[in-house]
């Protein structure tokens, strides 16, 4: 029972024991709503706030790259803190730094906690906007875009009763949730590559689809999906626990392995403030995003990546119903430079459907690497 409700939930059940027949059904169910199990995610605190700033860095040497130390303690992870004039507070959160595991190659932490962020807050608001019959709402991010979330409803939707409903809200919103941890991470990399950055005199297109993002990007949606199945645990104390878990199956390594790896791809993936290579496997081809691991790191058998299903959002059946178009997301680009819009948006439109649009905005930006970079650009050998 919800504790602010608890008084109130003792005064009214005790007198029921009076109550007979019709009379004792009606009091509970106009109780049940009092009792109802939560479900997982952001709580309306937490999600009054769309996902805060987090300080990422490109992963060749430059003043923002901070090096994990071995056995680093990552922390409990935390969406909003206490002190909002800040932007941080008190916490045991190791909010950024980069390090390289055995089976996920490296990884930043930052776009692991921004996309695990971005997952809670889109998972809250679709599962409120379908619960209320909503057909739309946004929000604004750093990266001067403005986040559309679509819904739309199919004409069994009135048909169904209450429980179906409230079971299919909360799968479609976990499924939403995951597609825009990684739809919405993955467009702040193609806006870098079109040369946006937020900070006069720092830009960013060096490192746009560095070897270390989609991974990311993809271990923050996992990471997310699990995290939201858990019911009646917290949002923050649910990520930790599965980012934990993540991690250890991801095998970490000492910063010493770390900087061993950098060393063996050096002048190859990375230069001076430039990537040679960049990682541009969102799983369009063969369904999974597929991190890069060094060769000759370690000695014994070659390591097997693990490979992270692309996330399908509503193509599929969702408990046997056709859900698809019910949640459609877009981006809306507000970049000062009118030259960063006209090589992102469709013609004619003022957003991007990437559901639609990605495919043929990838496909593009594969050929440009490689007319820039060489044939090889995206491919972590030779």
């Amino acid at each position: 029972m919800n504790p602010d409700l608890s008084a109130l939930g003792l005064c009214v059940i005790l007198p029921l024991v009076r109550m007979k027949g019709s009379a004792l059904v009606f009091a509970l169910v106009l109780l049940c709503p009092l009792q109802r199990v939560a479900a997982g995610g952001l709580d309306a605190w937490q999600a009054e706030k769309p996902p805060r700033l987090r300080v990422a860095a490109s992963p060749y040497p430059n003043f923002l790259l901070e090096i994990l130390p071995t056995g680093v303690d990552f922390g409990e992870h935390v969406y909003r803190v206490k002190i909002d004039s800040l932007g941080m507070g008190p916490s045991s959160e190791t909010p950024r730094g980069h390090f390289y595991t055995r089976r996920g190659g490296f990884l930043d932490l930052a776009h692991i906690r921004r996309a695990i962020d971005m997952a809670g807050y889109v998972h809250y608001h679709v599962r409120e906007g379908l619960t209320r019959g909503e057909v739309h709402f946004s929000f604004e991010n750093i990266d001067r875009t403005t986040y559309h979330t679509h819904f739309s409803y199919p004409a069994v939707w009135e048909k169904l009763d209450a429980a179906t409903k409230a079971r299919l809200v909360d799968e479609i919103a976990i499924r939403a949730a995951e597609e825009a941890a990684i739809d919405f991470s993955n467009w702040r990399e193609i806006l870098t590559w079109y040369d946006f950055h937020n900070l006069p005199g720092m830009p960013e297109r060096g490192s746009a689809f560095s070897y270390e993002d989609l991974p990311s990007h993809a271990v923050g949606a996992a990471v997310a999906a699990r995290a939201l199945r858990l019911r009646d645990v917290p949002f923050d104390e649910a990520v930790t626990k599965e980012l934990d878990r993540e991690l250890k199956e991801l095998e970490v390594v000492p910063s010493e392995t770390y900087e061993r790896a950098m060393a063996l791809v050096a002048e190859r993936w990375w230069g001076k403030k430039t990537c040679y290579k960049r990682h541009l496997d969102t799983g369009l081809d063969d369904g999974v995003i597929t991190p890069w691991l060094v060769r000759g790191l370690e000695a014994g058998s070659p390591l097997v990546a693990k490979g992270y299903p692309a996330p399908r959002g509503l193509e599929g059946r969702v408990m046997g119903y056709d859900c698809r178009g019910m949640v459609v997301f877009s981006c809306e680009p507000r970049p000062g430079r009118q030259e960063v819009k006209e090589a992102v948006l469709p013609e004619g439109g003022r957003t991007v459907i990437p559901m639609r649009d990605y495919p043929v905005i990838l496909e593009r930006i594969a050929g440009e690497i490689r007319g820039e970079l060489g044939p090889h650009a995206l491919e972590p050998y030779p």
